[in-house]
């Protein structure tokens, strides 16, 4: 399974670190459109979502940006040793993130961070390298989102990905939770369980 995974994860990331930029901008707002079209993101109140690392991922830039002017409650992921610390920003925070050791911007450590479970009308949009379509995903191994959405069942989440990372099979665990729905640039998959 090991290999496999690092198989999918080595063929992925070079497809998607030879997008170019003008392809990462125009397959992002097409994703950010069908996000916005979704009933789950006009209803929700509260969005948890990934900054991209600037290396081909999705960028969440335009969801982040329109949420904020419709009025939501807009989170970004910290992340503190095992787990992901999400602080809650506006216009004026989103300028003054600071880069990790991987590039990606982060809230700053003295921000106030969410110290409640999350409750209903709330989203969180999950990247990753390869998603299926029963809803599970290949990351880059570290379980930070696996492990915030098993501590928050009530948050509904939404991998955003390009149609090349959908794959038949994403090798999982337990632990690995799946996701309700997958959008791509062309593709959107509601796996919404029933009772969620």
């Amino acid at each position: 399974m090991k290999s496999t995974k690092e198989e999918l994860r080595r063929k992925i990331l070079f497809y998607r670190r030879n997008l170019s930029s003008k392809e990462v901008k125009e397959k992002s707002e097409l994703i950010s459109h069908i996000v916005f079209s979704l009933p789950v993101y006009k209803f929700c109140e509260r969005l948890f979502i990934y900054m991209p690392d600037n290396k081909g991922e999705v960028d969440t830039g335009p969801i982040i940006h329109f949420a904020l002017q419709e009025g939501k409650q807009v989170w970004l992921p910290r992340v503190n040793r095992d787990d992901l610390i999400w602080h809650l920003v506006d216009k004026d925070k989103l300028s003054r993130l600071e880069s990790n050791k991987w590039g990606i911007p982060e809230p700053l450590p003295d921000w106030e961070p969410m110290t409640d479970k999350i409750i209903s009308k709330t989203i969180c949009i999950v990247p990753g390298i390869a998603f299926d379509r029963r809803g599970y995903r290949i990351g880059h191994g570290k379980g930070y989102f696996d492990r915030f959405l098993k501590k928050n069942e009530g948050c509904i989440s939404i991998g955003l990905c390009y149609k090349f990372q959908l794959v038949s099979l994403c090798p999982h665990r337990n632990w690995d939770m799946p996701m309700d729905w997958i959008v791509s640039e062309e593709y959107t998959f509601n796996l919404l369980t029933p009772y969620r």
